[in-house]
């Protein structure tokens, strides 16, 4: 399938990866086999009877001994799951099973790679719930396997988080080098591991399609305290990572916004995901003397878009029918202001997803925003302190005019890239810029002034989901320099 490269610089294959295009391999993360761990949440699972056909490759390089490291780990404890270890003498191991500690299959290398080598691993388990379907490949060499347990997996959990360098971020971390990541749904074959291989340098794995492939360093951005590590076939995307909100009590506060306040024209456009439990805000700016705005949505799926010019005992909204979302799923909605408007339907548009949704409106929407002088733009709520919002939000972007559809939505179903559009005056890119410090995020403004600061939020809420993006990484514990120019050649 692939040609081996020939190496002409550090990190640099070319004539690799499937017509001849040039791949670069600049980069691996060192792990201090203390708490450094690289997380994608609740992903990539597996049946529960472990029948389902999964291959794993990775790059390593490792003096690891005296004590057990996790290599590759979505796995509760030492029964529910699936991992990749390294034990304290150096062999490799597999694990697959269920919380019922007999119903197992577990092996190892007789060979020990702890030497201070690079060396590329190979798992390829064929879904037949047995150790005869399981082989580990190290350097393109099937290994002999040493069977601890050899039992029909069931109930194999799928709760745990898929993490490389620890087991679920929590027992068992690896010391020294990793590189190259990848998860197949799928046995591969023995001349896909040679390709692999490739003669002992990493190669594009596109043509093999993966479903997932860290690359670790390389395609990484370092926002403090996190390496953010798009799985491969995302890196090129506006955005790989949100905030996923409690519906507790967390939220993003931008602070005042002087273009919506008597503004005559405005938009914001938001991407969210939620389960729809209850009634809750995606974004707000309320002023009980002088005016409201917000977006909101239901546990029947309806929403709400609200512009109030005096205060909310005289609101006036529209509202988006029952059924307009469907729970669990990502979309982009755009609230449209124009206050030149002759009829509410001119003044106040929704659409959902590039579509214009019809609204029933409550009174008459006003010509212009109100001062509202008190409080600011939170995203994340509907009103003080109710209404939290339960589940992501991405890609905020307020615009001082009355924006086509056209300007924030391609069809395609994510985010496009609005920096160069006429009337941005803040831009939140949510996860993908924000940095954790203190026990608060700060969520830049890319276009204006007015960062966002976090309420009752924690590390943990920034998530690798984005709309039509998943599986991304992040780091924890792991700094900058954690990023090494160590790579196989």
């Amino acid at each position: 399938m692939y040609g081996y490269g020939y190496r002409y610089n550090s990190g640099l294959v070319v004539g690799a990866g499937g017509g001849g295009a040039p791949f670069s391999n600049t980069y691996s993360l060192d792990f201090d086999g203390v708490d450094d761990y690289v997380s994608m949440g609740n992903v990539l699972n597996l049946a529960n009877d472990g029948s389902d056909a999964i291959s794993i490759s990775l790059w390593l390089k490792t003096t690891l001994s005296s004590s057990l490291g996790y290599l590759v780990s979505k796995q509760t404890g030492f029964t529910d799951g699936y991992g990749v270890f390294m034990l304290s003498t150096g062999q490799i191991a597999f694990y697959l099973g269920s919380s019922t500690s007999s119903a197992r299959i577990y092996a190892y290398t007789e060979n020990t790679f702890n030497d201070g080598d690079w060396h590329n691993v190979v798992i390829t388990y064929d879904g037949s719930q047995d150790v005869s379907g399981l082989n580990i490949y190290v350097n393109n060499t099937s290994q002999a396997l040493t069977v601890v347990t050899n039992n029909t997996p069931n109930n194999v959990s799928n709760i745990a988080n898929f993490a490389i360098g620890m087991r679920n971020g929590d027992a068992y971390p690896y010391l020294d080098y990793i590189d190259e990541v990848s998860v197949f749904n799928s046995e591969l074959s023995a001349s896909d591991v040679t390709d692999i291989y490739n003669g002992g340098t990493p190669t594009d794995l596109t043509d093999l399609s993966p479903i997932a492939w860290y690359r670790m360093g390389d395609n990484g951005a370092y926002k403090s305290p996190q390496w953010l590590l798009p799985s491969n076939e995302n890196k090129d995307k506006v955005s790989n990572y949100s905030f996923d909100f409690d519906g507790v009590g967390d939220f993003v506060d931008v602070g005042s916004l002087s273009n919506l306040q008597n503004a005559t024209e405005f938009s914001v456009s938001s991407w969210f995901k939620t389960p729809l439990a209850a009634v809750q805000g995606v974004w707000v700016w309320w002023d009980d003397a002088d005016g409201w705005l917000e977006l909101n949505c239901s546990a029947d799926g309806s929403m709400i878009a609200n512009v109030t010019r005096f205060n909310h005992t005289s609101a006036t909204y529209g509202i988006a029918a029952a059924g307009t979302l469907t729970a669990d799923t990502w979309y982009n909605a755009t609230v449209v202001f124009d206050g030149s408007g002759a009829t509410n339907a001119d003044r106040l548009k929704l659409y959902v997803n590039g579509n214009l949704i019809t609204l029933t409106f409550i009174g008459t929407i006003p010509t212009q925003t109100g001062t509202m002088l008190s409080s600011g733009l939170h995203i994340g709520e509907r009103f003080n302190g109710q209404n939290y919002f339960n589940g992501n939000i991405d890609e905020v972007s307020i615009f001082d005019s009355a924006i086509s559809i056209g300007d924030v939505w391609d069809g395609s179903g994510e985010p496009i890239d609005v920096s160069a559009v006429s009337g941005l005056a803040n831009y939140y890119k949510m996860g993908e810029e924000a940095t954790f410090s203190g026990g608060v995020w700060t969520v830049p403004d890319a276009i204006g002034s007015n960062d966002g600061t976090s309420n009752a939020m924690t590390i943990e809420d920034r998530v690798g989901d984005a709309p039509n993006s998943e599986n991304n990484a992040l780091s924890y514990n792991m700094d900058l320099v954690d990023r090494t120019t160590d790579v196989p050649t």
